[in-house]
């Protein structure tokens, strides 16, 4: 017990917290980007796949399809080792929110979907016997609805997003969970740094989900959301 309590206070002082919280920092930033990547892309994807657009729609499922049946460390491989053999080298930030982005984009998409679905018919009927257009319709009726059911789901992903930012050190960015395994290698004390990493990854998701539940205690409706996967 003695020999645990020295290695906390090994990893707790000096410049380790530092690093600890310059990792905390550049994850939240890298899954904040993220979830702007995935919003505007899971959203477009969304819309194509719902009012089935001519092509459009069917690359959307099938951009679905295939993303969700990839890992997301082999995407983020793919992005940062693999887009240099095409002329396009991003670095370890870019190359983590493009990834990341990309890959919660597919489940946004089915989030977005399950909303624009919630939203009874008749509302699209009454806007267009108002004189909107279809795409107006769209932009001011329907989509203000459709994101206030699917926002708590939302919440839900950039809490995945967190958790999958993990993975991002594969890609050199130095993240919380890259941190922690620095520390580890300069004080060879494995069972308190994945400790207190635990820790700190378990009070920003507990946080996380309390705000996502208020969240859904506001909404009044909801639709039936798919299942999270697995990273």
């Amino acid at each position: 017990m003695g020999d645990l309590l020295t290695g906390f206070q090994t990893i707790l002082s000096g410049d380790y917290p530092r690093l600890l919280l310059s990792g905390l920092g550049l994850t939240l930033g890298v899954s904040l980007c993220a979830l702007l990547v995935s919003v505007l892309v899971g959203t477009g994807l969304g819309i194509v796949r719902v009012v089935r657009v001519p092509v459009l729609g069917a690359l959307g499922n099938a951009y679905v399809e295939v993303v969700r049946g990839i890992p997301l460390i082999v995407l983020l491989s793919v992005v940062y080792y693999g887009l240099p053999a095409l002329g396009l080298t991003l670095d370890g930030f870019a190359a983590a929110v493009l990834a990341l982005g990309l890959y919660s984009a597919a489940y946004t998409s089915e989030i977005v979907r399950g909303g624009l679905g919630s939203v009874p018919d008749g509302q699209t009927e009454a806007a267009r016997s108002l004189g909107l257009s279809r795409g107006q319709a769209l932009r001011f009726v329907i989509l203000p609805q459709a994101w206030r059911v699917a926002l708590p789901a939302l919440g839900n992903e950039f809490i995945s997003l967190i958790l999958g930012s993990s993975l991002a050190s594969a890609v050199t960015l130095q993240e919380l969970f890259s941190q922690g395994k620095f520390i580890t290698n300069a004080t060879y004390r494995q069972f308190e740094v994945y400790a207190v990493l635990a820790l700190v990854y378990f009070l920003l998701t507990f946080v996380l989900t309390r705000v996502v539940r208020a969240l859904e205690r506001r909404v009044s409706r909801g639709v039936a959301l798919p299942g999270r996967r697995v990273l």
